[in-house]
C-alpha cells in the first residue's frame, strides 16, 4: 500500500465531531482525512440545524409582516415566494460548505469524497465520485457516520414518498394541508415554519404531549402557542395507513380518542426519529472476527 493511502488519523464522515477531530488532528502533525460521502460538513451546514433556522427566520418574518399592524406598522397584502426563501437558503448553505473546504485547506487535512466500507481491519475501500475504488487504512479509524430520517413500518406510508425535513427545506411552494408525523423538535419546527408561510397544518402525535422529552408545563406552554398559531395538533393519535402521494394529496387513517377515522391533505412530513447510517459500512460480512478491531481507534 503506497504512503499516501496510509494515514495516522481516518475518519468516516465529516459530520460536527470528525470535522473538528480532523482538523484539530492534522494541525498537530498527524497525517489526517476524512471520507465524506455527500454533505460536506456533515447534516448541521447542509441539511439540519442552520438551514432550518434560516427558514425558519423566513417564516418569522412572513408572519411578522402579516401582523405588522400590531406594532404600528402598516403594510400591503404578504405574499410568501418559496423558491426566493430556498435561495435565501441555499445561499448560506453555499457559504458553509466554502468555509468548510478553507478550513480543511488551512489544517492539512485532507478531505475525499465517497463512500467507505470496511474490508480489513481498519481498512476501507472507498468508491469515489469518478467512479474510481481506492483503498485507505488507518492507525485510528472513527466513525461519524449520522443519521437519517426513520421512516414507521406504517402501510403505505413509504409508498407516499413523505417529506422528511431534507425534502421539506428544499420546498419551492407552500404545502395547502401539511400532516406532521411526530411531535419532537423537527417536527415542531417544521410545523410552525410552514403554517407561518401559510400552509395548513395538522401533526398526529402518538404520545400524551407534544415534546415528549420535556417536562408537561413546558409542552403545555408548547400546545398553547400552536394552538395561538391556529396549528391542528391530534395528541394520543396513531397512523394506521396512508394512501396517495405526498405533493399530489394523500388519505390516511388514523386512530385516536374518538376512534377511527380518516383524513386528506396535500403533504405528508415525517418527523418521527432518526436511525444510524451504518447500514453500508460491512458490519455484517462474514469476517466478523476482524470488525471490532476495524472500527476501534
Amino acid at each position: 500500500m503506497s504512503d499516501k493511502h496510509q494515514f495516522d488519523i481516518l475518519v468516516i464522515g465529516s459530520g460536527e465531531a470528525g470535522k473538528y477531530l480532523a482538523w484539530t488532528m492534522a494541525k498537530a502533525g498527524r497525517h489526517t482525512a476524512v471520507v465524506e460521502r455527500a454533505l460536506i460538513g456533515g447534516s448541521c451546514p447542509n441539511i439540519a440545524c442552520l438551514p432550518s433556522k434560516n427558514i425558519i427566520h423566513s417564516a418569522k418574518v412572513a408572519d411578522l409582516a402579516r401582523h405588522a399592524e400590531k406594532f404600528g406598522v402598516i403594510t400591503g397584502p404578504v405574499k410568501v415566494e418559496m423558491p426566493a426563501v430556498r435561495a435565501r437558503k441555499r445561499e448560506m448553505v453555499d457559504g458553509l460548505i466554502n468555509l468548510h473546504l478553507e478550513k480543511y485547506k488551512a489544517s492539512g487535512a485532507e478531505l475525499i469524497m465517497g463512500e467507505a466500507r470496511f474490508v480489513a481491519p481498519k481498512t476501507v475501500e472507498v468508491n469515489m465520485r469518478d467512479g474510481t475504488v481506492s483503498v485507505l487504512r488507518g492507525n485510528q479509524v472513527f466513525l461519524n457516520v449520522g443519521t437519517r430520517a426513520a421512516i414507521p413500518d406504517v402501510p403505505g406510508l413509504k409508498a407516499a414518498k413523505p417529506l422528511t425535513h431534507v425534502e421539506a427545506l428544499e420546498l419551492d411552494r407552500v404545502p395547502e394541508h401539511l400532516f406532521v408525523l411526530g411531535g419532537g423538535f423537527v417536527g415542531l419546527e417544521l410545523a410552525q415554519a410552514m403554517r407561518r408561510f401559510g400552509s395548513r397544518v395538522t401533526m398526529l402525535v402518538r404520545g400524551p404531549q407534544l415534546a415528549a422529552s420535556e417536562d408537561a408545563d413546558v409542552a403545555a406552554e408548547i400546545l398553547q402557542l400552536f394552538h395561538d398559531d391556529r396549528i391542528e395538533v391530534l395528541l394520543n393519535t396513531d397512523l394506521l395507513e396512508v394512501q396517495g402521494l405526498s405533493g399530489q394529496g394523500i388519505r390516511m387513517r388514523v386512530r385516536g380518542a374518538q376512534g377511527e377515522r380518516t383524513m386528506e391533505g396535500s403533504d405528508l412530513l415525517v418527523a418521527t426519529g432518526r436511525v444510524p447510517n451504518t447500514q453500508d459500512l460491512g458490519w455484517r460480512r462474514p469476517v466478523s472476527k476482524w470488525t471490532d478491531a476495524a472500527i476501534s481507534a
